[in-house]
């Protein structure tokens, strides 16, 4: 007899300190099956994922990628509730942050041709 997956709602706290680490972030998350509903929310530092995922195994992949993620909150997912729009923008991350940025050395040029040194 096989197991039931039930749809549960993961909250996570992750860090996210710019554009490049929300998509990878993003990037890890979708490959997995299962998930009807992800949502990043930037000013409290959570990932909130529901569907029929196991939250340790998620926890862990996202872990791997290099990102901090730690598990809040697991449980039923609360049934849909009608939201007016939202009066406030979020504010922008930038493109990239110094977690995430690769440090480039200094410029070569020689004769027309120019040398760039990626540490």
């Amino acid at each position: 007899m096989g197991m039931e997956l039930t749809k549960e709602k993961i909250v996570l706290k992750v860090c996210i300190n710019c554009q490049k680490c929300k998509r990878d972030l993003l990037r890890v998350v979708t490959k997995f099956t299962g998930i009807d509903e992800i949502a990043v929310d930037i000013e409290k530092g959570t990932l909130t994922v529901v569907g029929t995922v196991d939250p340790a195994c998620l926890t862990k992949k996202i872990r791997k990628s290099g990102k901090m993620a730690e598990i809040i909150s697991v449980g039923p997912p609360k049934p849909p509730e009608k939201k007016e729009p939202s009066k406030t923008e979020p504010k922008p991350l930038p493109a990239c942050c110094n977690n995430c940025q690769v440090a480039v050395g200094a410029a070569f040029i020689s004769n027309e041709n120019i040398f760039c040194s990626i540490l």
